[in-house]
Parts: structure tokens; C-alpha cells; sequence
């Protein structure tokens, strides 16, 4: 018999966020699988994350880790009547899975189409190896593929059944991410990468090539357009996260677009603090290991803008990603007085209408120090995280 205690709402409400439960299935199957959770369901579930109507609740959604086959099945001991018109658990989650791809509740069925495909799965068809690297004794390569060429006839159907696949991951895992149009934005490019022996994907993101158009007069003195390149999405599927990988597909990009004379930046969208620090640590390693800036800069008592300006653009780094690399390799250089100089004049410059607001000068030099500190403490905490 229920009770009135059993009516209560937050009896049937859970978070959507522990509720989804992902697992991959490794590429030896009789490895079994991996489980973890999402960090963001608000696209699907909405912005309170929290599902009503329902007890116990489980939401499997599991794909193979080669094919990324979907498979999803709902589970719960209790349910209210109307739950279903509350919140729908399988039609929400389908709209942003392949509908006609994904196989509920029918393991067994599931099981036995991703075997077949796994069989006909094959990586050189995901475009052209621009890097490979070893890992652990394992071979990986980084492939990439242009989003006007998911629909040429020969990669329509195995390219695009496997991006429209692995894409939920994107909003489960990056905040704000949206998903891509294929057919109108052909300035996109994916690369993926592999595992060569289990042929598992390993991670991807997504970029944006966008042209460059800085003056008619210098526009009209070259013979081929310029371009920009920005990472839009990165993403290292979770079973192979803090294994170096996300450094290895950063790195490949760069070198990849350092060599291409028509790109001209790398930039970043909207990069979290996570990403920042990986571009960061694997600028300044560049920096140190492929250029002579640190020696240049040891030697200096001052930098110019133009000498910083020339620099950035051979090493094709935005503006402000490169002035705070400087900074961070004044620090590790131990060059004070320039880095003291350089910093507490940005923060100066950045910070001048809400510091005129400060009358009391004294007050005024104590909030550029503080935000001095909290610059110095951080970058220390990069450069102690790099191979320097």
C-alpha cells in the first residue's frame, strides 16, 4: 500500500546527470565494458538536469567503442501514471540520436549488428592521415576529413552513420556545444583519432577554416586566400582521457597548419580552463623545443611590439594566446623586472575605467597587485606542469 510519504515530489525526481548512465564496450569484447557519466544533459533534459515521475531510475546508453553502434534501454521500479507525458526519457534522448540507427532495449540484436559491422569497419576511409604517434606500446593515427567530402557517394553512408553516432557526446561532455550542419557549413573539418590495431576511436574535434580578409590593398598583392583555423570541439572519449592523447591531436593539428602556407592563425572558441591549459602547456614546449624564443628573451631587458608581433605571426598564434606565453616564459626565465613591467601593465590597460573609478591610489596599486599575484600564481602552475 503506498503511503503519503511516497507522493512526494521529490520522491520522483532524480538527476538526470547521475540517472544516464554511458558505457563503451571495449574493442575485446570479452573485456566488457566501461561505464561513466555525463557532465551536461540540459540539452536534452533541460536546464534543472532533473527528471520527475519516476523511481530507481536508470537510462543505458552504451556503444560499441569501433563502430559506436547506439544501443539504450530505460529501467525504473516505479512509475507515476502521467509520467510519460512529463517527460518522455526515450523520445527526448532520440532526438539527438540516429532514429533509425539505434536499437533499444534488444541487446541481444544489438549485439550481433555491431559485430557484423565491426567486420566492414574500416579506418583509412575517414580521409587522410595527417600524424600518427605510440602511445604505450600502441600505434595511433590522426585522420582528417572535410565536411564536404562526408557526402561524396563513397563515404555518405559508413562517414555520416558514424558522426551522427558519436556527436551526442559532444553536448554530453562540452558545454554550450551544438551540433553541426553538415550540408550548409562545407568550412568544417573532423579529424578522429585511432587506435591502428583495435581500431577503436580514441577522440576527435572539430574545426573551422574561415577567411581572412584584413585590407583591399594587401588582398590585392597575393595570389590565394588566407585563412584562419579554429578549433571548435575537442574531445577525448573518457576511457583514454589523462593518457596524453588530447596533446597528441593538438600538437598534430598545429604542426599541420604551421606547414600550410594558406592558414595563417590557430585559434580557439570558447576554450575551458581544461583546454587552456593543454594549448598552453604544448605552446610553450614548442616554443622551447622548436624556436629559439627562450634564448632571445633571456638576453633581453626589453621586448618590443614589433618584435612580439613578428613572432606570433611565423608561429601563427592569436595575439593574446602568444603575449601570455612571453609572459609565462619570462617567469620561467626568471627575468622579473620584465615580467613584472609586462603584466601590471596589461592588467593596467585592461582593467583603466573601473581603476579611475578608484580614488584612493593606494587601494589602486593594491588591486593590480592582487590580480599581479593571482597571474603569477597560475602561470607557475603551468609551467610546473611542463617538460621545460
Amino acid at each position: 500500500m503506498n503511503t503519503a510519504g511516497d507522493y512526494q515530489p521529490q520522491q520522483w525526481e532524480c538527476s538526470s546527470n547521475e540517472a544516464l548512465k554511458i558505457s563503451l564496450i571495449s574493442a575485446d569484447a570479452n573485456e566488457g565494458a566501461i561505464q561513466f557519466l555525463p557532465s551536461f544533459t540540459y540539452p536534452i533534459f533541460g536546464d534543472s538536469e532533473t527528471i520527475y515521475g519516476y523511481k530507481d531510475l536508470v537510462i543505458h546508453l552504451v556503444f560499441d567503442s569501433i563502430t559506436y553502434k547506439p544501443f539504450l534501454n530505460v529501467k525504473y521500479s516505479e512509475k507515476l501514471p502521467d509520467a510519460d507525458e512529463q517527460v518522455d526519457i526515450i523520445d527526448k534522448l532520440l532526438k539527438f540520436l540516429p532514429v533509425n540507427d539505434i536499437i533499444l532495449k534488444d541487446e541481444g540484436k544489438w549485439v550481433d549488428t555491431f559485430t557484423e559491422e565491426r567486420t566492414k569497419f574500416d579506418i583509412p576511409s575517414f580521409g587522410e592521415k595527417i600524424n600518427e604517434y605510440t602511445n604505450d606500446g600502441e600505434k595511433y593515427g590522426v585522420y582528417k576529413i572535410s565536411i564536404s567530402d562526408f557526402f561524396t557517394q563513397d563515404n555518405k553512408s559508413s562517414i555520416v552513420k558514424f558522426w551522427e553516432r558519436v556527436q551526442i557526446f559532444t553536448i554530453l561532455y562540452i558545454e554550450a556545444a551544438t551540433y553541426l550542419n553538415l550540408k550548409d557549413e562545407p568550412n568544417w573539418n573532423i579529424y578522429f583519432i585511432f587506435n591502428e590495431t583495435t581500431k577503436a576511436m580514441i577522440g576527435y574535434t572539430t574545426t573551422y577554416q574561415y577567411w581572412n580578409y584584413s585590407n583591399g590593398n594587401k588582398f590585392d598583392k597575393i595570389n590565394k586566400r588566407l585563412y584562419r583555423e579554429k578549433i571548435s570541439q575537442f574531445l577525448i572519449m573518457y576511457p583514454y582521457q589523462g593518457k596524453g592523447h588530447g596533446s597528441q591531436l593538438y600538437k598534430s593539428l598545429y604542426h599541420q597548419w604551421l606547414n600550410d602556407e594558406t592558414i595563417i592563425e590557430l585559434t580557439v572558441e570558447d576554450p575551458n580552463e581544461q583546454f587552456d591549459d593543454l594549448r598552453d602547456r604544448n605552446d610553450l614546449e614548442m616554443l622551447k623545443n622548436d624556436t629559439n624564443i627562450f634564448g632571445e628573451l633571456a638576453q633581453v631587458d626589453n621586448i618590443s611590439d614589433e618584435w612580439v608581433e613578428s613572432q606570433r605571426c611565423q608561429y601563427k598564434l592569436e595575439k593574446r594566446q602568444f603575449n601570455r606565453l612571453i609572459e609565462m616564459i619570462l617567469l620561467q626565465l626568471n627575468k622579473m623586472d620584465l615580467f613584472n613591467n609586462i603584466v601590471k601593465r596589461r592588467i593596467y590597460i585592461k582593467n583603466y575605467d573601473s581603476l579611475c573609478d578608484i580614488e584612493d591610489n593606494d587601494t589602486k596599486i593594491q588591486a593590480i597587485n592582487d590580480s599581479f599575484n593571482l597571474v603569477k600564481e597560475d602561470y607557475e602552475r603551468i609551467i610546473k606542469l611542463c617538460k621545460l
